[in-house]
């Protein structure tokens, strides 16, 4: 800012001690000024931001670009579809082959002599 007119005469030594006087700044027109100009470089900044960010890239054309993106989602959605054929086609096998098993009989008990056969022996642990 600058200073209004020209500087303030100075008083003797002996009011200086006492009291300074106070030196005051015009402020309407040089603040305004000064406002105005440093809006004007946040705007241009702000542009200059904008425009690097909605550029298209060099050498390719936007329609292009949004045509790969589908391309890619369409591919994806191929991936997706097979992964569901073959999870289907698994379970329906898994089915199939429940079917053909033969079912154990539940109900029926075996004698238990024919139980101890089969499993082998427990092995006894004693403490002393």
């Amino acid at each position: 800012m600058t200073r209004s007119g020209p500087p303030v005469v100075t008083p003797s030594l002996l009011t200086l001690k006492h009291k300074k006087r106070k030196v005051f700044y015009e402020h309407g027109k040089d603040s305004l000024e000064l406002a105005v100009s440093i809006g004007k470089t946040q705007e241009d900044k702000a542009l200059l931001k904008a425009e690097k960010h909605h550029q298209p890239q060099a050498g390719q054309p936007r329609s292009e670009r949004t045509h790969q993106k589908s391309r890619t989602k369409k591919k994806l959605e191929e991936v997706k579809a097979t992964i569901a054929s073959q999870r289907a086609r698994l379970k329906r096998e898994k089915v199939k082959m429940r079917k053909e098993r033969p079912v154990p009989a539940v109900h029926q008990k075996s004698s238990p002599s024919s139980n101890t056969q089969d499993r082998a022996p427990r092995k006894r642990v004693s403490f002393a």
